[in-house]
């Protein structure tokens, strides 16, 4: 009786093991460009954001543009955010991001001793950035998810996916799937923690 309880236990705490590791293979989304101006952002997103990591790489492509141009990385992050982030305001049709997402963003804008935010920290979650070659990654983007038993199930209309990121562990941005069917960033606080800035090395010589 002893000996099969024991087997039970060791049975069941392999079971336990296995489930813990569980989760699901690495899907890789292709961005071929960033959008040049919200038209171009909506038609691609219509096409991509079909899935949750389709929306996490529209969601990244917004901040991406962020960097080039505020105005437009503003549109577009106002058109890849969950309806609930966004409030009245004159950035994209009437609308723009809530009160919360804006508390970060000014907080990035500021910058402080860290520099433009918005030109360097997006870049390190494409395929092939690293901090030593100043997160520059090489054409088309190529932006690396995956999901974990916790991430949830589609037909939810909510699922976390994690996005890889140099020097980090991957991080989670919870997306919402909305009346049309597009899956928009709901939860992405993640995403405005920092990374290393790339410094240029001085040439002495």
């Amino acid at each position: 009786m002893k000996i099969q309880t024991t087997r039970h236990v060791v049975l069941w705490l392999v079971v336990l093991m296995l489930g813990s590791q569980t989760s699901f293979a690495q899907k890789i989304v292709t961005l071929n460009k960033l959008p040049a101006s919200p038209e171009e952002f909506i038609k691609m997103r219509n096409k991509m954001s079909r899935s949750p990591e389709g929306g996490a790489a529209m969601f990244l492509a917004a901040l991406l543009n962020m960097g080039k141009n505020e105005k437009l990385g503003m549109q577009c992050l106002t058109i890849a955010i969950d309806q609930s982030q966004v409030v009245s305001g004159n950035v994209y049709k009437g609308y723009k991001p809530g009160r919360s997402v804006m508390y970060h963003l000014n907080r990035l804008k500021r910058g402080g001793s860290r520099g433009n935010f918005w030109a360097y920290a997006p870049k390190a979650y494409l395929k092939g950035a690293t901090l030593k070659n100043g997160y520059t990654p090489s054409k088309p983007y190529k932006v690396v998810t995956s999901r974990n038993k916790y991430s949830g199930k589609e037909s939810s209309g909510r699922v976390k996916v994690f996005v890889d990121v140099a020097g980090f562990r991957p991080r989670p941005v919870t997306m919402k799937r909305n009346d049309k069917g597009i899956w928009k960033a709901h939860e992405f606080s993640s995403f405005f923690l920092d990374v290393p800035k790339a410094t240029k090395k001085k040439d002495d010589l």
